[in-house]
């Protein structure tokens, strides 16, 4: 049965992935709780090594089962999972009326910033600040591309290769059909090409006036190649979803997350 806490619960750092000291977790979870007192809301951080995949779908379901399991269902929590493929930050409840994407995406691109620099105890560090700062200034207007859609969510992941440029699935789509526009046109102009050639007359190799006589033949080759390359980001390329993880049930939470190896 899900429960809801009456007063915050800083459960502290689940670092199973082995990424910090003693000495680092006593420090940072000390930070976690005062935030957590500060607030009222729930904070868990949990780091793995698993290895959920890129497109995000895994660390958003791992992520929000274990918020379910640590706060129930109706609290207002935030869990950060910290996994060697996907960062994934899960909210819900009150967070919701202090996050809108502006503030949720600068503290996710922050903590990434530092993630994928190996500044790990900074990594956690702006995660606080930006909860901190977030209850400072204020309730803010709910915003759904943060919120919790349920089974009405369905693609809202978008793939970053730069900060600034977006490739949404509408962008490939519309790239693919101009691609098949181009090919089909290139492939027209070079039909009607072979349709209007024509063999030279053996005349036409013959110098008037000329004693010596020879045959020479012509051969005219065409070649058309039409291709179209979609790339995709790997390796450490970033990968960003404000939104959540593509599924048919949807998010059970807020949040979103990035993606990309170090």
């Amino acid at each position: 049965m899900p429960c809801i806490t009456a007063e915050a619960v800083s459960k502290g750092i689940d670092d199973r992935a082995g990424i910090y000291t003693a000495e680092e977790l006593a420090e940072l979870e000390k930070r976690q709780q005062e935030v957590a007192d500060l607030t009222g809301w729930n904070i868990a951080v949990i780091t793995t090594d698993t290895g959920f995949g890129l497109d995000g779908i895994a660390a958003c379901d791992y992520a929000e089962k274990y918020y379910d399991d640590t706060f129930g269902a109706d609290s207002s929590s935030v869990v950060y999972l910290i996994d060697l493929d996907y960062r994934w930050i899960a909210m819900d409840g009150g967070l919701l009326d202090y996050f809108d994407s502006s503030r949720f995406n600068d503290m996710m691109d922050t903590c990434e910033n530092y993630y994928m620099n190996y500044e790990d105890v900074k990594n956690l560090e702006a995660f606080y600040y930006h909860l901190e700062k977030a209850y400072k200034n204020g309730t803010v207007e709910r915003d759904p591309e943060i919120g919790a859609l349920g089974d009405d969510f369905e693609e809202a992941i978008e793939y970053y290769d730069d900060p600034q440029r977006s490739i949404s699935g509408e962008m490939i789509l519309a790239s693919v059909i101009t691609g098949l526009i181009i090919s089909g046109i290139i492939i027209a102009v070079t039909a009607a090409r072979y349709k209007t050639h024509y063999a030279h007359p053996v005349n036409g190799y013959i110098e008037p006036g000329s004693v010596d006589m020879y045959i020479r033949d012509d051969f005219f080759l065409k070649k058309t190649v039409s291709q179209y390359t979609s790339s995709s980001s790997g390796g450490s390329s970033g990968r960003r979803s404000s939104g959540g993880s593509r599924r048919s049930g949807g998010r059970s939470h807020g949040g979103g997350g990035r993606g990309g190896r170090r």
